[in-house]
C-alpha cells in the first residue's frame, strides 16, 4: 500500500500515526492555526504572518519565500 510505496515499513508507520503523541500534536498545531484565523488545509505562514490557503497558492507561497 501507500506506507511502503513511501518507502515505510506499515506496522510502525500506523502504530506512530496512531500515538497520543501524534494526537497530541496534531490538536495543538490545529488550535493554533484556528486561533491565527486558520480555516483549513493547507495553510501555509511566510514571513511569521503571511497566510495563504490552498494548495492553488503554493506558487505564491515559493514566490514569498524566494524574497525572505
Amino acid at each position: 500500500g501507500a506506507c511502503r510505496a513511501g518507502g515505510l515499513d506499515p506496522p510502525p508507520t500506523l502504530a506512530a500515526a496512531d500515538s497520543p503523541e501524534l494526537k497530541a500534536r496534531l490538536r495543538a498545531n490545529t488550535d493554533e492555526i484556528i486561533a491565527r484565523g486558520g480555516f483549513g488545509t493547507p495553510t501555509f505562514y511566510v514571513g511569521g504572518d503571511d497566510m495563504y490557503f490552498g494548495q492553488d497558492r503554493i506558487g505564491l507561497v515559493r514566490e514569498a519565500m524566494a524574497r525572505g
